[in-house]
């Protein structure tokens, strides 16, 4: 699976964290930096009257690959 992970800093300085399942790989970079200002824009969180995400830092993508080992409901219905 792939995510985008986004790391924002908030109003007060601090750094965030926001990850996006499954985004569009046919973006460049540049669009994707302004689709993140654009997100920033939009001022949708805040908690105790902080602004959650105040401005990007950085963004990359993230594969994961999972490998399973065993899954014991699976064997159950066997």
């Amino acid at each position: 699976m792939k995510k985008l992970v986004v790391n924002f800093r908030n109003a007060m300085g601090k750094s965030q964290t926001l990850s996006f399942k499954d985004p569009d790989m046919t973006k460049t970079p540049s669009q994707l930096k302004a689709l993140l200002a654009e997100f920033v824009g939009l001022n949708l969180f805040k908690k105790d009257g902080v602004k959650s995400y105040d401005s990007v830092v950085s963004a990359k993508f993230v594969e994961t690959i999972e490998t399973p080992i065993f899954n014991n409901d699976e064997e159950a219905a066997a």
